[in-house]
């Protein structure tokens, strides 16, 4: 798609060894990749005659494969980082790759922008309590159900022609490839920071409440429930 803000590096080493970084910064680097995944899942689709054309489609089914790859992302920052921490980072995930939509959709559509970064904003607060009831499990990943969801959202916004494949796409060849590198930059990230941030105890109210977050429950996992991200 001609216009796209592409961006084309990945780095395996983000942060010096044992240099802090707070769950914002981990955030960016999250989103920078995932941004990096929904281009180059839709550009392999369309070579596979795929029909996701240059069109509000074409942003419409990277709206909705971003959000599950954030709460694929969420959900390996659960087992990695504190609760404060990985509410950070979720919240900055999801803004940064609203902003970032927004910015390519106004651009190359001439949609607004803040109604851009606000239906994905939305949109992300409404599959989270979708995503919510399904499973996942740190090695393995999303389970049959997770995965499900996310190819039954896709099947709204794909051609007519394209529906009777998208699932196989998606749930066997697109998303365990994502998952798989969401889940190693996850580590490395983690790893090379050191300690993300102050230890929990020194985390201030302030802070640790700073912006409500979309954390939903977990199946089998002691995770708060959160307010929705606020629109702004």
């Amino acid at each position: 798609m001609s216009g796209i803000t592409v961006l084309r590096r990945t780095k395996s080493r983000f942060f010096a060894k044992g240099k802090a970084r707070d769950p914002a910064t981990l955030a960016s680097v999250a989103a920078f990749t995932t941004w990096r995944l929904g281009l180059n899942t839709i550009k392999r689709m369309r070579s596979a005659q795929f029909e996701i054309e240059a069109s509000p489609q074409y942003f419409a089914f990277l709206r909705e494969y971003l959000i599950f790859l954030i709460q694929v992302a969420d959900r390996f920052a659960f087992s990695r980082l504190t609760l404060p921490e990985r509410r950070v980072f979720t919240v900055s995930m999801v803004n940064r790759l609203a902003e970032q939509q927004a910015e390519n959709q106004s651009r190359l559509l001439g949609d607004a922008h803040d109604d851009v970064r606000r239906s994905f904003i939305d949109l992300f607060n409404t599959r989270a309590d979708e995503y919510a009831e399904c499973g996942f499990d740190d090695n393995s990943g999303p389970d049959f159900a997770f995965m499900r969801s996310c190819s039954h959202a896709l099947l709204a916004v794909v051609a007519p022609q394209d529906r009777a494949w998208i699932t196989d796409q998606v749930m066997s060849i697109e998303a365990p490839e994502a998952v798989d590198t969401l889940r190693k930059l996850m580590d490395n990230v983690v790893k090379t920071a050191g300690s993300i941030i102050a230890p929990a105890g020194e985390i201030s109210a302030e802070e640790a409440q700073a912006e409500p977050g979309p954390l939903p429950e977990m199946p089998g996992v002691d995770a708060p429930v959160d307010d929705p991200i606020p629109p702004e």
